[in-house]
């Protein structure tokens, strides 16, 4: 048999064609076998889901709703959830100024007595801090400011001031509007940056004490 098959083409090209016929049966009998899985798959959730996991987000759609998730609702067409969103304190925009911390309780009293609040914030280092200071203490004998002076090392008991006005250097000239002239239940402050002279600082106190109008024409030269 050897002998012939080394020795007759035709027995070579016979054997040659069997083998390339099962080759050709192999790969057909393999793809075939794919297309019936992914059809399977397709059409047979539980089938999908047995041989992936992952596979439940995609066709379970309990699967796919974390628990407590919002749902739509459909009359509204907003999101609801097991939890309401929280609800206004009443009276709870009267206490915003009042004493506590980053407040201490003699700037919280001048504000209820209806004074304007004056906060220099200095470094002890600086030369014009210093003398910034010695100009705002001069405002102590007005009868309607309460003057109060901190290194900025100890600025944080004056923080519900300082972080309402982004304090972010030194000297800084903060002027809390008095409760009277003051719209709305918060405060309302301006600051002012950098060495200024008497009269800028004397004009800072009167801007927050002005009780005018405030739309006043303007006539250029």
């Amino acid at each position: 048999m050897r002998k012939a098959v080394n020795e007759n083409p035709l027995v070579q090209a016979a054997i040659i064609g069997v083998l390339a016929l099962l080759v050709g049966v192999m790969l057909l009998l393999r793809m075939g076998g794919s297309s019936d899985s992914a059809e399977t798959a397709a059409t047979d959730p539980a089938a999908a889901t047995a041989s992936d996991p992952a596979a439940a987000t995609a066709t379970d759609p309990a699967a796919a709703s974390p628990a407590g998730a919002a749902s739509a609702d459909p009359a509204s067409g907003a999101a609801s959830s097991g939890s309401s969103a929280p609800a206004p304190v009443p009276g709870a925009e009267t206490t915003a100024f009042k004493a506590g911390p980053g407040l201490p309780k003699e700037v919280a009293d001048a504000y209820d007595q209806g004074k304007a609040v004056v906060l220099l914030v200095v470094d002890k280092d600086g030369i014009d801090d210093q003398e910034l200071e010695v100009m705002v203490d001069e405002l102590r004998s007005h009868p309607d400011a309460a003057v109060f002076v901190t290194e900025v090392d100890d600025a944080s008991r004056y923080s519900r001031i300082t972080e309402g006005v982004d304090l972010d250097r030194t000297p800084a000239l903060v002027v809390v509007q008095p409760k009277s002239l003051t719209d709305g239940p918060m405060p309302t402050a301006v600051v002012s940056y950098g060495f200024r002279g008497a009269g800028s600082v004397r004009q800072a106190l009167k801007d927050a004490l002005y009780k005018g109008p405030q739309d006043l024409p303007y006539y250029p030269k």
